[in-house]
């Protein structure tokens, strides 16, 4: 979990506390990755409350109660009470007014401090107070046996900390050492140190010089670790020195028996055991599988650095001969080359085309980088370094392309040159960036008559297109690709499925359907099929036809690249949890929302990013899990400049979560803008961004009436035009609601009954709810309270399946307003559960994931989220957190 969603985690479970239901929250993670950062920036954060900290201290394990010493010692409970007892009365004494304690460091904590805390958590009941254990996960197994006992303690709940990403480092580096590193260099400064805060900056300071963004490059190490290492390795004899030397040289976790015959050993087992005695190496794997591995690839990189320049040579000479892989057995030969080679180098761009050929990107990237390096000449050195970087892009890896960045805006003018910027600024959502680019290489590549680098702008062109949301524009750009390419080419098959969601933006769904079904029918596995699939299954969203939508864009939701690419993984992705969320499928939309935000930060592809996020901000905010909801919507900013697709989706999810907090002033502001954009092109076609409803909805609850309702018109008739249900009753409730402001309850009541009656037959709860609550809402308003009840009571029941708390609670508000009584459980009857039902409480009370219950139960994720739901109608919950509390209250 990232920082920001484990501060809003964080905050729910102080809220939590605060409402007298005490909290137990582990933080774990690889050291270096910020728990105590952020931690302590969540407590300075509500520095309101009283706070103490305590810890485990490395050289005090033994001393028995030294890990509560800084908050036992100066509290007023210390006494001669027994360590469990007193730290019980401590933590009552605290929930009497709301209060934080911290421990930090539990692995090494001492035993009895562990033993403590189990006993006080266990007896802790009402009291306001928040308890926060930090564990470094590496040194999570040396902890004591009962260890475990706590850390897995029913009623806490714990949080993996992801390490942190580039963004993060950079600002980090920024803030405490005044360097700014470029977003390429900070991933990539992130990688090598596995996102290690201390290592990183260590690395920052000590190299102001470095830029840290050369591809495949060793960059040098921490100094306080070269000398620790460089010392680990003079305690060596010169035989096992060999040996791990060899390792070094050799690809991460190589096969023990290749590291031994490199070394050129004859009797390993005795240094193999020196080596893993120096702390420097371990071994993995059994008998006849083993291998020497370094604790990460810095680790590696130290000993490297250590070795003589003639020994390291020599070694890479010797294992590009013995190695069986012609990849690796190339790199090799390159690294142990002291001057150019354009023999070498002809050889690796052999290599890297063959690599492509099976869609290979990363391998053909590494290969061109090492045939540029080995070029003798910029004509043939700039060529070779386009295609890596170009390779580069292909592999998914955006920010080792933008790590090039300065040495391709160094290279002369040309077509290819100018293609390769504007493709990686598409990607990066510049739209103005991208079309300077584009419009350069086209105008040189026609006045050098480059037909086959026309071609590729003009596909580059309907990409640039989608992403402007110009539905005409696309269909004339793919057409021109068609003309200048291959047919039977990569270039031309693109164009063809990209045209027919192109068709689908400009009306023409249903061509656009058939050119899709007709090329799925003969396209072979792999990304094209893959682009075709995304297409369709995009157009059956916009066509509410979400369940095949749903098939169809798990199928394109591939990343592995003898299937697919990143990029087209990633807008099935986002247009898979869209599809998710509008069949009310919300945990798993979420779940498709989390892996492909993991591969958008990790690819660098910015393009995508508003969209994914805008749907976990539309089930957030409608939970009432603001937090979780403004974290998401902080990520789906899109700024000026960027393209269309980007900025459509970051409005919808700030109007959607100003909709959620009922500020429709913040509505209207959110959505305004659209109002100038170029509306022609596809933004106001129905079905793929339902933003006018959101907007005319805000107007009405503001008076604005006759507004509303000339923007209604042409919405409402488009709609009608192309026959689109889901969009029909969207404009129809908008129509109900401005008749029952009017007055007309008769003419309000038929429009809501229509809305209704397009909806039958669909897949689309969520859209039901809402126009149910809207329906209920308007007759109640009216002062038909007995006529709201109905929609009022089916809308609740709507919302109470997805778990929608803010709606959830206006429901009730409006339903009591009706005069009819809510009923409400003071205290949870846990009869009334089956026992699979409370199995499943037991186990998400005690902090599991709708997956993690599903694999201890044996059951699927989703009939868990199926209890989830049952269990919350029943016990008269709305969240985890809730259920968690009442859990506690009960004793389970």
């Amino acid at each position: 979990m990232d920082q920001q969603r484990s501060l809003a985690l964080m905050a729910r479970l102080l809220q939590a506390a605060e409402g007298c239901a005490a909290q137990l929250l582990i933080v774990r993670g690889p050291a270096g990755c910020g728990k105590t950062t952020m931690v302590r920036r969540f407590m300075e954060n509500h520095k309101h409350l009283a706070a103490w900290t305590s810890g485990g201290a490395r050289w005090e394990q033994e001393l028995a109660g030294s890990a509560l010493q800084e908050i036992l010692g100066s509290s007023d409970t210390a006494g001669p009470d027994p360590l469990p007892e007193a730290l019980l009365a401590f933590l009552q004494a605290v929930g009497k007014r709301t209060g934080i304690v911290l421990v930090e460091n539990l692995q090494w904590a001492d035993a009895e401090s562990l033993a403590a805390l189990l006993f006080a958590w266990r007896r802790l009941r009402n009291e306001r107070v928040l308890v926060i254990l930090t564990l470094r996960q590496e040194e999570a197994v040396f902890l004591p046996p009962g260890a475990r006992e706590l850390i897995e303690a029913p009623g806490s709940t714990t949080i993996e900390l992801d390490p942190p990403s580039g963004a993060v480092l950079r600002e980090i580096s920024v803030a405490r050492l005044g360097v700014e590193l470029s977003a390429a260099a900070a991933d990539q400064l992130a990688t090598y140190t596995a996102g290690n805060l201390h290592t990183a900056l260590d690395l920052v300071r000590e190299n102001p010089g470095e830029t840290w963004n050369q591809p495949g490059h060793r960059f040098p190490v921490p100094r306080a670790l070269a000398a620790d290492t460089a010392a680990r390795l003079d305690g060596l004899s010169p035989a096992a020195r060999s040996l791990i030397e060899a390792a070094s040289v050799l690809e991460h976790g190589a096969r023990l028996d290749a590291v031994v015959r490199l070394a050129g050993t004859t009797d390993p087992l005795p240094l193999v055991e020196e080596c893993v005695a120096s702390g420097l190496v371990a071994v993995a794997g059994t008998g006849g599988n083993l291998s020497l591995v370094f604790p990460g690839p810095i680790a590696q990189v130290a000993v490297y650095h250590l070795i003589p320049l003639s020994r390291r040579l020599a070694l890479h000479s010797a294992a590009a001969e013995t190695s069986e892989s012609e990849g690796t057995a190339l790199a090799h030969r390159a690294d142990a080359t002291l001057l150019s080679d354009p023999a070498l180098s002809h050889l690796l761009e052999l290599y890297a085309q063959k690599q492509a050929k099976k869609g290979q990107w990363a391998s053909a990237a590494v290969a061109l980088h090492r045939a540029a390096g080995l070029a003798t000449d910029s004509a043939h050195r700039d060529p070779l370094f386009l295609r890596a970087v170009d390779a580069t892009v292909a592999a998914g890896d955006l920010p080792g392309a933008l790590a090039c960045s300065d040495e391709l805006a160094s290279l002369a003018a040309s077509p290819a040159r100018d293609l390769l910027s504007g493709y990686i600024a598409i990607l990066q959502g510049l739209a103005n960036t991208a079309d300077l680019w584009l419009a350069s290489a086209w105008r040189s590549a026609a006045h050098s008559g480059q037909t086959e680098i026309m071609a590729t702008v003009a596909q580059r062109r309907v990409l640039d297109a989608l992403c402007r949301i110009d539905g005409p524009g696309l269909v004339g750009w793919a057409e021109k690709t068609l003309e200048l390419a291959n047919p039977e080419s990569t270039l031309a098959v693109e164009a063809s499925v990209i045209q027919g969601l192109g068709l689908g933006m400009i009306g023409q769904a249903p061509r656009g359907e058939e050119m899709l079904a007709a090329l799925l029918s003969k396209l072979p596995s792999g990304a094209q099929r893959q682009r075709a699939e995304m297409s369709l299954g995009w157009l059956h969203v916009a066509a509410d036809q979400v369940e095949l939508a749903r098939h169809e864009l798990s199928g394109a939701s591939s990343t592995d690249y003898s299937e697919g690419s990143h990029r087209i993984a990633l807008w099935a992705r986002a247009w898979l949890a869209r599809a998710e969320f509008a069949a009310g499928d919300w945990d798993q939309a979420l779940e498709t929302v989390r892996a492909a935000v993991l591969l958008q930060e990790r690819s660098g592809i910015e393009l995508v990013r508003p969209l994914l996020h805008h749907t976990a901000v539309l089930i957030h905010s409608m939970r009432g899990e603001q937090d979780e909801a403004q974290a998401h919507l902080a990520k789906a900013w899109a700024r000026t400049g960027s393209y269309e697709v980007m900025q459509v989706p970051y409005r919808m999810a700030r109007a959607s979560a100003a909709r959620a907090r009922a500020d429709h002033d913040e509505v209207i502001l959110a959505l305004e803008p659209l109002l100038a954009f170029d509306r022609s092109g596809g933004i106001d076609e129905p079905g793929f961004w339902p933003w006018q409803d959101l907007y005319l909805d805000a107007l009405v609850r503001k008076d604005r009436l006759d507004e509303a309702e000339a923007l209604l018109e042409p919405y409402e008739a488009l709609a009608r035009a192309r026959n689109h249900r889901s969009t029909t009753a969207r404009a129809l409730v908008v129509r109900g609601q401005i008749l029952g402001a009017r007055g007309d309850i008769d003419g309000a009541r038929a429009a809501f009954d229509e809305a209704l009656a397009k909806l039958q037959g669909t897949a689309l709860p969520v859209l039901r709810a809402q126009v149910e609550y809207a329906y209920g809402q308007a007759l109640r308003r009216a002062g038909k309270r007995g006529d709201a009840v109905g929609p009022l009571t089916r809308a609740l029941a709507g919302y109470t399946q997805l778990g929608a708390t803010i709606y959830i609670q206006r429901c009730n508000r409006e339903l009591q307003a009706t005069g009819i009584s809510v009923p409400r459980r003071d205290a949870a009857d846990w009869s009334t559960l089956t026992s699979q039902e409370k199995a499943v409480a037991s186990l998400v009370c005690a902090g599991a994931s709708n997956k993690k219950a599903a694999e201890e139960l044996f059951i699927g994720a989703k009939t868990v989220q199926y209890h989830l739901t049952r269990i919350y109608a029943k016990l008269g919950v709305t969240s985890r957190t809730e259920l968690a509390a009442r859990y506690r209250e009960s004793d389970g």
